[in-house]
């Protein structure tokens, strides 16, 4: 019995410790709130939308977690203490009703991070159930890729702008799938592609641990699962977890709510950072941002203006004519979207990448009854520009493309806990196999038709 109280003793010191380790020097958000704002008719929208891109000096810098789409759908927007009157009198002056979400964002936070700090003290950290720094993944993917062999390969795409390594991974059983660490040998060009990424906006952080457990499951179940045997017999995956990795860091040392990249323009610049799903070279800075660096959907100064953004393209065309699917994962609101977010036009394939979405969908709600909306990217969120999932297939013309926004719909947004790591990455990972095995069949009956 005393033996068990010294362990529970111990146990809470070391949780503590963690703890104060945890939150020690990092932004502090004590007193900013999160408010949740319900628009009832199109008049508090446009409202809405107007406050979002255009707003008042006295309301600057609001941060919506989540944008003004559709009346009576919840828009989540984080004030700072010094603005919280001035926007509940300007939602009580347009008569937009609001509900407050959290009255103090630090004590969220430190929630937040003591629970990714306790299951570090497991003797082994486990992808399952623990929000990975950036170091951390690579060793865990560096791991993976020795355990996986042949089959396995750990690629650098380039680096970001603070130095890091974008490091993907390639799992196919085609004979060239292992070239010498670093590097890259000429490809097969008849093998089918896939790709995936995540964490292009840094506070994402289910997105880049759901990339992980896809990685997990292509290289343990090869062996033990006929369907994902044949996937990788079949295809050539690319996964990218970490599209933005000196956000990430950021995010995990100092502001957990951080979004863009951390490029400074210039050594006199106030601001830091791009949001890098604006910063694409397609339709660039034509609806959907603000050009204010300081503004959390700055488009940078010219596209392709980030190391990062620069490096995801250059490789995809390096490889284009062999891509099926673009997959980019974001959070939240569990949304599986096709192109185009600049306007309502739909691309060429849409009632396919439609088909292939509801039976992913499908797939999705099958294991946890988890809802997905499915819809153009501008139908069913928000209309934006120089996407990553827009370039993708204006540009790459690759046939079927889409962004997942992951768990949840706003009650823990972008701080979703640890424990929900594990049921993400198996209800998605359903969806993803449905999406490529649906895809597939459906190139068979277009092959067909046109023969």
């Amino acid at each position: 019995m005393l033996k068990c109280i010294r362990i529970h003793l111990i146990f809470l010191l070391v949780t503590d410790f963690l703890f104060r380790q945890a939150v020690a020097s990092k932004e502090n958000f004590t007193g900013h709130r999160l408010f949740r704002v319900i628009p009832l008719n199109e008049q508090h929208l446009e409202i809405l939308q107007k406050l979002h891109y255009h707003p008042p000096a006295r309301l600057k810098h609001l941060d919506f977690w989540t944008e003004p789409v559709e009346p009576m759908e919840s828009v989540y927007v984080g004030v700072r203490p010094d603005q919280r009157i001035a926007l509940e009198r300007f939602l009580f002056k347009h008569k937009i009703s609001h509900q407050i979400v959290f009255e103090d964002l630090q004590k969220v936070l430190e929630e937040h991070a003591i629970q990714n700090q306790e299951t570090r003290l497991n003797e082994e950290i486990s992808i399952y159930d623990t929000f990975l720094t950036f170091d951390e993944a690579m060793d865990w993917l560096r791991r993976m890729t020795t355990r996986c062999g042949a089959r396995c390969s750990f690629v650098n795409i380039g680096r970001s702008f603070e130095g890091r390594n974008m490091t993907l991974i390639k799992v196919s059983s085609a004979s060239d799938a292992n070239p010498a660490h670093g590097k890259t040998r000429r490809e097969a060009r008849g093998r089918p592609a896939v790709w995936i990424d995540g964490g292009i906006h840094a506070r994402e952080w289910i997105a880049p641990a759901t990339t992980l457990y896809f990685i997990d499951r292509l290289i343990l179940h090869y062996d033990i699962d006929p369907e994902v045997k044949y996937l990788v017999d079949s295809y050539d995956w690319f996964i990218l977890p970490f599209v933005n990795p000196d956000g990430y860091q950021y995010s995990h040392v100092k502001n957990r709510l951080w979004r863009k990249t951390r490029s400074k323009q210039s050594p006199e610049a106030e601001c830091v950072g791009v949001d890098a799903n604006r910063n694409f070279d397609f339709h660039w800075k034509s609806v959907g941002y603000e050009d204010d660096a300081c503004s959390y959907i700055y488009p940078g100064p010219r596209p392709f203006s980030e190391p990062e953004t620069e490096s995801l393209s250059d490789f995809i065309l390096s490889r284009n004519g062999t891509w099926k699917l673009f997959l980019t994962l974001h959070s939240y609101g569990q949304l599986l979207m096709s192109p185009y977010g600049y306007t309502t036009e739909k691309p060429d394939g849409y009632k396919e990448m439609m088909t292939a979405a509801s039976v992913a969908r499908a797939a999705i709600e099958s294991v946890y009854k988890t809802d997905y909306t499915i819809g153009s990217a501008s139908d069913v969120l928000y209309r934006t520009s120089g996407t990553s999932r827009d370039w993708a297939a204006g540009v790459a013309r690759i046939p079927y493309v889409y962004t997942i926004e992951l768990r949840d719909k706003g009650d823990r947004g972008f701080l979703l806990p640890p424990k929900q790591i594990l049921p993400s990455g198996i209800e998605t990972w359903e969806g993803v196999k449905a999406l490529v095995l649906t895809i597939e069949k459906l190139e068979q009956s277009r092959t067909a038709r046109d023969n």
